[in-house]
């Protein structure tokens, strides 16, 4: 009860706060001017996941349904970033179980090859109940049907008012290089370039390290073959939209224990992350990296100290540096001890909500 009293008096706190987005003048758009009540309001997001191998990507949907349960943002849909179907089909377990089974989905087709997977937890689809019956349903079909990641990105976004747009990138940037490449479609007379920059707010990225270890990438931009395309998004990204960069150095500090996630989730054994935790081995430094960079995403900047205004790119060499400059587009988030315990509190209370039932507020 203290937990679930003290989300609704931060959720109103930092909503209601001035959330500053706020861009370079755009001389090619000069009739673009955000709606500062409209961002306030209920953001659209757009999550692109690499579920599957940490289990800090099913926290972050979790708090992504359940800011959309209370009316605080609105889904318009997901990119798997990850290839395989097995990983596609995780995603669609957490959004049938969660209640969002009409989501529309990508999956990437020309992605990063062979990654990592940590914590291999794609078994929990063949878990049966004690009748025979598939422990978590799925509602799509047929995953070869489902669009590329980048072209379901160009389907969601030609649809949206310019500037109402947030993305919330918790893996590989591959889907996002994609659809800075693409051209015009049946879906928009615009370049992928051109369609970000009408379209999106910002950018909300878990990757980099700045600060103390200023040089290297980090798992998610700097993967062998996942360089290439985290190198591509940044260069082509437009200089008029801001990117949010969440560090690894942020999330270190915020550890969900095990044993605590099992016992948050007490009300039933039917429940895909109380699964995962109940049937693998989570005890290997996984921390809650991705659930910041969505708690970002869904309550702005106020909750996190930021750097100053910059810009990041990839070198050569593979290094991804931080360049203070007033005209960048780029901040990063700054470690914080003192707010450290409110992250885990908002996440922990996100994990211990049953699924609602409230569907005609969804879609």
């Amino acid at each position: 009860m203290i937990l679930k009293n003290l989300w609704r008096l931060l959720v109103v706190m930092f909503i209601a706060m001035p959330i500053m987005f706020s861009c370079s003048s755009d001389n090619e758009s000069p009739e673009y001017e955000p709606e500062y009540n409209f961002f306030l309001g209920e953001p659209n997001i757009i999550f692109d996941t690499d579920i599957g191998s940490s289990t800090d990507d099913l926290f972050a949907l979790r708090l992504v349904y359940k800011f959309s349960d209370m009316g605080l943002c609105h889904i318009l849909g997901g990119v798997v970033c990850r290839m395989g179907d097995e990983y596609i089909r995780l995603a669609d377990i957490m959004n049938t179980h969660y209640g969002y089974p009409d989501l529309p989905m990508g999956v990437e087709r020309n992605g990063v090859e062979d990654p990592n997977v940590y914590i291999p937890y794609s078994g929990i689809s063949d878990l049966k109940n004690e009748d025979g019956s598939v422990m978590f349903p799925t509602s799509i079909s047929n995953y070869a049907s489902l669009p590329d990641g980048w072209k379901l990105y160009r389907k969601l976004l030609a649809d949206q008012p310019d500037g109402s747009v947030r993305i919330c990138a918790i893996g590989f940037m591959s889907a996002l290089a994609q659809l800075l490449e693409s051209g015009p479609d049946e879906y928009s007379e615009l370049t992928g370039v051109e369609l970000v920059r009408r379209k999106v707010q910002g950018l909300f990225v878990m990757g980099g390290k700045f600060g103390e270890d200023s040089s290297r990438p980090g798992y998610n931009f700097g993967h062998k073959s996942a360089l290439g395309f985290s190198k591509r998004v940044l260069d082509l990204w437009p200089k008029t939209t801001n990117i949010y960069f969440s560090p690894s150095l942020i999330g270190d500090d915020v550890d969900y224990a095990p044993s605590t996630v099992i016992e948050d989730i007490n009300w039933t054994d039917v429940n895909p992350i109380k699964q995962v935790y109940m049937n693998y081995n989570c005890n290997t430094g996984q921390r809650m990296w991705d659930a910041l960079t969505t708690l970002q995403t869904l309550l702005g900047s106020d909750l996190f100290e930021l750097s100053e205004r910059g810009t990041i790119h990839i070198t050569e060499d593979g290094l991804m540096p931080f360049v203070p400059d007033p005209e960048g587009n780029c901040y990063y988030q700054k470690y914080s001890a003192s707010r450290t315990p409110y992250y885990l509190m908002l996440i922990r209370d996100a994990t211990t909500t049953p699924p609602t039932e409230l569907n005609s507020k969804k879609l």
